[in-house]
C-alpha cells in the first residue's frame, strides 16, 4: 500500500528531459564511461566511415572541404628562438628538412600534416611514428616520422593485469608507456602472410604521436568525425540513386497500344509498319517511333502514353533539407557539401564562413598545431642540435625550451570581399587595434620575411632608378563618381 502511495504521489521530475512519463518512459539510455561506448562499437563505425569516404559524394566531399580549409597547402612554422643567428640558421635547415619528414618518401611535412587531419576526421585518430635515422643516410636531420591508421593499434586489445586498454598501456599514475601495435595494416594482411595477435610488438609512447579529439575526459582513442551523419548520409544516398534509376528506367517506355480483340498472327508483326516485331534483351515486344512520326492505327487500336514522371514539386527542398542535416552532423556547411550557394548573399555567406571558420581555428590550435606541429618541430631542434646540423647556444641546455619555441602559421582564409577586408585591415592598423605581425600571421604570413622582401623590392627599385610607389591615385573624375559613403570610407583610411 505504501509502495502504491509513494509512486502515485512521487514529485514530479525538476527536469522535463528527466521525466518518465508515457512520452519517454522507453527513453533510457545506459550509463556508458568515456571509452567503454568507443572501444566496443568504434572499429565498426570506422569500417562504415571508410567506406562512406569511398562511396558516399556528401561525406567524401564534407572531409574534403573540412580539411581544405584547415590546413590548405600547409602551416608555416618558424623559430622563434630569442637568438637571432639560431632562429636564421634553424629557419634554414627547416626549409630543407621539410621535403625529407615523411619515412614512406612520398609527402613533405605539409603533406603529411594534411593527410593526418583527413584520417583524423575520417577514421577518428592517426599514429605518428618518429623514426630516428643514422648519420649516414644523408638527411639534413636524422629524423623521419611515420603515419600509422589506426587500425595498426586494435582496440579489442585489453590486458586489465597490464594496464592494457584499447591498445594502450598505461603505468600506475595513468601515463602512457606503450603502444601495442601490428607489424602490417590488418587491412592488408593477405599482402603480407597474414596478422594475428601475436604479430602485436610493444611500441614506446615515447616514440608515438597521437593525434586525436577527446570529446570527453579520459577518452582514450578517437571516434570518426562523420559518425552523426553516417546513417542520414547512407539512406539519402540510396534514396536518391534509387529515384535516379526509376527516373531511368521510365524513360524508355513511352507507352503502350491497345486494340479490343487480338488475333495469333498480332504477336509477329509491328501495328505501325506492318514488319516482325522487334524484342529487347528480355524478349519483350517494343516499337520504335522515330521523332516526328504520326501514328496510323488499325480500326479499335488505341495509343496510351504513359504520363510524365513527376518525382513531386518539394524534391528539391527535400533533397536541401536532407543535405543541411548530414552537413550539420560533419560540422560542415551544407553550401559547402552541395556548392549550392543560391540561397545566399554576401551578407549570410559572411555568417555562415565565420561559424565554420570558428570551429576549424578550434581544431587547428586546439589539436592540429599542439598534437602534430610543435612536436614534430621540437623533436627537429633536438636532434639538429644533437647531430651537429646547427651549432647550439651556450645555454641551450638551459633554455631548451625558449630555444624550441616555434610560431605556426595556418593558412590564412581568402578575403571575401579583397578590397573591402584589406581596407579593414587597414584601418584596424591606423587605428592602434592591431599590429602588422598579427594582420600578416591570420593571413598565414611571416612577418619577418614580408619586411625582408619589402627590403629587397625597396633595394631593387634603388638600383634601377624605378618609383617607389605601386599604384596611383584615381584620377578626380572616378572619386567624383563614387558614393558618398566610399568617399568617406576612403579618406578615413587615408
Amino acid at each position: 500500500m505504501f509502495e502504491f502511495i509513494r509512486k502515485v504521489f512521487r514529485p514530479r521530475a525538476a527536469y522535463d528531459a528527466a521525466a518518465t512519463g508515457r512520452r519517454l518512459g522507453v527513453w533510457r539510455p545506459g550509463m556508458v564511461g568515456p571509452n567503454e561506448g568507443v572501444l566496443r562499437d568504434v572499429e565498426q563505425i570506422r569500417a562504415r566511415a571508410r567506406d562512406q569516404v569511398r562511396n558516399n559524394p556528401w561525406i567524401s566531399r564534407g572531409i574534403k572541404s573540412w580539411e581544405a580549409n584547415e590546413i590548405g597547402c600547409g602551416v608555416t612554422m618558424k623559430s622563434a628562438a630569442p637568438d637571432e643567428t639560431f632562429r636564421q640558421e634553424v629557419d634554414a635547415l627547416w626549409n630543407r628538412q621539410a621535403k625529407y619528414m615523411d619515412a614512406d618518401g612520398m609527402l613533405d611535412i605539409n603533406g603529411m600534416v594534411r593527410l593526418a587531419v583527413r584520417t583524423r576526421r575520417a577514421a577518428g585518430e592517426i599514429f605518428i611514428r618518429r623514426r630516428p635515422r643514422q648519420l649516414s643516410d644523408g638527411l639534413p636531420v636524422p629524423i623521419q616520422y611515420q603515419l600509422l591508421e589506426p587500425e595498426f593499434c586494435p582496440v579489442s586489445y585489453t590486458d586489465l593485469s597490464a594496464r592494457i586498454y584499447g591498445g594502450v598501456q598505461f603505468n600506475g599514475i595513468g601515463k602512457r608507456t606503450t603502444y601495442w601495435m601490428y607489424r602490417n595494416h590488418p587491412g592488408d594482411g593477405a599482402l603480407f602472410g597474414g596478422v594475428s595477435a601475436y604479430d602485436l610488438v610493444p611500441v614506446p609512447a615515447a616514440s608515438i604521436l597521437h593525434h586525436y579529439d577527446p570529446l570527453r575526459p579520459g577518452q582514450i582513442r578517437g571516434m570518426p568525425a562523420v559518425v552523426q551523419a553516417m546513417i542520414k548520409a547512407k539512406d539519402f544516398d540510396e534514396y536518391d540513386d534509387a529515384e535516379l534509376f526509376r527516373k531511368k528506367t521510365r524513360a524508355g517506355h513511352t507507352g503502350t497500344i491497345t486494340r479490343p480483340n487480338w488475333a495469333e498472327e498480332d504477336f509477329q508483326f509491328d501495328p505501325m509498319t506492318g514488319l516482325p516485331i522487334q524484342r529487347d534483351s528480355a524478349g519483350v515486344p517494343i516499337t520504335d517511333i522515330q521523332p516526328g512520326s504520326f501514328i496510323s492505327l488499325l480500326p479499335g487500336e488505341d495509343v496510351r502514353l504513359f504520363e510524365g514522371d513527376n518525382t513531386g514539386g518539394g524534391y528539391k527542398d527535400f533533397v536541401r533539407q536532407q543535405l543541411l542535416g548530414i552537413g550539420a552532423g560533419q560540422d560542415v556547411p551544407y553550401e559547402f557539401i552541395s556548392w549550392d550557394f543560391s540561397e545566399l548573399n554576401d551578407r549570410t555567406l559572411r555568417v555562415v564562413l565565420a561559424e565554420y571558420h570558428r570551429s576549424i581555428e578550434q581544431d587547428r590550435w586546439l589539436l592540429t598545431i599542439p598534437q602534430v606541429c610543435v612536436p614534430i618541430w621540437q623533436d627537429f631542434i633536438d636532434f639538429a642540435v644533437m647531430s651537429g646540423a646547427v651549432a647550439a647556444p651556450a645555454d641551450f641546455a638551459a633554455r631548451r625550451e625558449e630555444y624550441s619555441a616555434v610560431e605556426c602559421h595556418p593558412e590564412g582564409w581568402p578575403y571575401l570581399h579583397e578590397l573591402q577586408d584589406a581596407n579593414a585591415d587597414v584601418v584596424r592598423l591606423k587605428a592602434g587595434l592591431t599590429s602588422r605581425k598579427r594582420v600578416l600571421s591570420s593571413n598565414g604570413e611571416d612577418v619577418t620575411e614580408i619586411d625582408r622582401e619589402r627590403a629587397e623590392d625597396a633595394a631593387r627599385s634603388k638600383q634601377f632608378g624605378l618609383s617607389d610607389e605601386f599604384a596611383a591615385p584615381a584620377p578626380a573624375a572616378e572619386q567624383n563618381d563614387s558614393s558618398e559613403d566610399d568617399q568617406r570610407e576612403s579618406q578615413y583610411a587615408s
